[in-house]
C-alpha cells in the first residue's frame, strides 16, 4: 500500500513539472514571438447577437487576422464573418495606437471612434471603445478582455436616439496561421456559390 502511495506521489510530482516546464517553455517563445514586429494573430470566435431584452437574433461565425506593427504604433484587423444562411461579410480596420488611447476606422469610411487600451503596452489585458457609424448612423460601445480561454468581447449598437438595438457578445480563440488560411478560403468558397 505504501509502495502505491510513493508511486502515486512521484507520478504526480513527474507531472506538475512537465505542467511547469511547458509554462517556462511557453515564455520563451511567447518572448520570441513578441520580439517580431510586426507580429501577426489569428482568432476564430462565435457571435451572437441579442434583442434589447436578450432575444436572440442569430449567430455568426468570425475568422480574424490582426497585425501589430510595434514601430509605427498601429495595429491592422481583417475579420470576416459568416452567418447562419452562408452569407458573408468582410471587415477591415486600422487602429492607431497612441498608448493608452487609440483611434479606430475601417478601410471603407463607414465608421471611426476612440478607445483606450488598459495593461502594460503591447500586452493589453483590456480595452474599450466607442465607434460611431454612419451607415447605418449609430453608436457601437464596446469592451474587450482576454482570458484564459481567448478574447471576450461584449458590444451593445446604440440608434440615433440614443437607444440600444442589439447586442452582441463573442468569443474568440487563437488559431494558427495554417488554420486561418484553410477557414478563409473555405469561407470565400462560399461567398461566391
Amino acid at each position: 500500500m505504501r509502495t502505491i502511495k510513493i508511486s502515486s506521489g512521484v507520478v504526480f510530482l513527474f507531472a506538475i513539472t512537465i505542467v511547469i516546464t511547458s509554462f517556462v517553455k511557453g515564455d520563451d517563445d511567447k518572448k520570441k514571438k513578441e520580439k517580431e514586429d510586426p507580429s501577426t494573430i489569428y482568432s476564430m470566435g462565435e457571435v451572437k447577437a441579442f434583442s434589447p431584452d436578450s432575444i436572440p437574433y442569430g449567430t455568426y461565425v468570425a475568422l480574424t487576422k490582426e497585425t501589430m506593427n510595434r514601430k509605427e504604433n498601429l495595429i491592422t484587423m481583417k475579420s470576416v464573418t459568416i452567418d447562419q444562411k452562408g452569407e458573408t461579410k468582410e471587415y477591415n480596420y486600422v487602429m492607431d495606437i497612441n498608448d493608452p488611447k487609440f483611434v479606430i476606422r475601417d478601410v471603407d469610411g463607414n465608421y471611426s471612434g476612440v478607445g483606450k487600451l488598459h495593461g502594460k503596452a503591447w500586452e493589453w489585458t483590456s480595452w474599450s471603445y466607442d465607434i460611431y457609424f454612419t451607415n447605418p448612423v449609430g453608436r457601437m460601445e464596446a469592451y474587450n478582455y482576454v482570458s484564459l480561454v481567448g478574447l471576450v468581447v461584449n458590444k451593445g449598437f446604440y440608434g440615433p436616439d440614443g437607444k440600444l438595438v442589439v447586442k452582441y457578445k463573442e468569443r474568440h480563440k487563437f488559431i494558427t496561421k495554417e488554420q486561418f488560411e484553410i477557414l478563409y478560403l473555405q469561407v470565400l468558397k462560399c461567398s461566391t456559390k
